[in-house]
């Protein structure tokens, strides 16, 4: 008896079906980042420990999904007058290999905010760990269950 393999499929049907689950993986990965960031922001804005007099520093807080070659997720800022300088801008970008998730400030004096007084008004950095335990989950959720497509089905042995 002959031993090897013999293609049910053609070689060429495997590239496409992995070209296309590497397009559903890279988006899969990106509304998970997008997801998670929209807790980021929500969570940065309920705890920011200080005391925001006008709502600007607290609307401005952000996160944004940049990425993957797919277009950019950026949360709602939501400040007033022309104190937003900066606003909805961030200065990392992804690119085809690399996804980058950010949190952070339109407001001028954000970095203020975070560095000043031994840090005591930080909020940024906290809320970013705070949430990689959950971004870890969801990501390993993603690929739990291994490739969709059977191996069986593109191969046999023979």
């Amino acid at each position: 008896m002959a031993t090897g393999f013999r293609w049910i499929k053609p070689p060429e049907e495997m590239q496409k079906a992995i070209l296309a689950y590497e397009k559903k993986a890279l988006a899969a990965v990106h509304a998970v980042a997008a997801y998670v960031g929209q807790g980021m922001q929500d969570d940065a804005r309920q705890n920011a420990p200080w005391e925001d007099r006008t709502g600007n520093a607290r609307g401005g807080l952000f996160f944004a999904v940049d990425g993957f070659g797919l277009p950019p997720v950026m949360g709602r800022v939501s400040v007033s007058g022309e104190a937003s300088q900066g606003e909805g801008t961030f200065t990392e970008s992804g690119g085809p290999n690399r996804l980058i998730l950010t949190l952070g400030h339109t407001m001028y004096y954000g970095k203020y905010l975070e560095t000043a007084h031994g840090a005591k008004y930080a909020i940024v950095m906290s809320t970013i760990e705070g949430h990689l335990p959950q971004l870890e989950t969801m990501l390993q959720g993603l690929f739990a269950g291994g490739v969709s497509a059977r191996a069986d089905t593109m191969v046999t042995a023979v």
